[in-house]
C-alpha cells in the first residue's frame, strides 16, 4: 500500500472514530485495528498541535477572574477561577476515557 494510501486509510478511520461515540480504543477493538498503529496515525495526521499547556499558580487569584483553557479537537473552556476546582477533574477524566 503506498503512504498516500495509507494515510487514506487512516484518515478514513479517524473521521470515522470521531463520529462513532467510541473510546479510541473501543472503536480499534470493533474494526479489528492494532491501537498504536491508529494512535500513530491520529497523531500524525492531526493538525499542527498547539503549544504545551503550562501550569500556573492560582493562588492569590480573585475567585471571579475567568479560565481559559484550550482542550484537544478544537473545545474551548471558559470558566471562572471558583468554579475550577469542581470542573477540571471531570474534564480530565472525560478526556482520559475519549483516549
Amino acid at each position: 500500500m503506498s503512504t498516500i494510501n495509507k494515510e487514506q486509510f487512516w484518515q478514513d478511520h479517524i473521521t470515522a472514530w470521531q463520529g462513532s461515540g467510541l473510546s479510541q480504543t473501543a472503536y480499534c477493538k470493533q474494526h479489528e485495528i492494532k491501537f498504536h498503529n491508529f494512535a500513530y496515525w491520529r497523531n500524525r495526521l492531526s493538525p499542527a498541535k498547539a503549544p504545551s499547556a503550562k501550569l500556573i499558580k492560582l493562588g492569590g487569584m480573585p475567585a471571579s477572574s475567568r479560565m481559559i483553557m484550550n482542550l484537544p479537537l478544537g473545545v474551548r473552556l471558559e470558566l471562572s477561577a471558583s468554579d475550577l476546582p469542581v470542573v477540571l477533574p471531570a474534564v480530565l477524566q472525560l478526556l482520559r476515557e475519549s483516549n
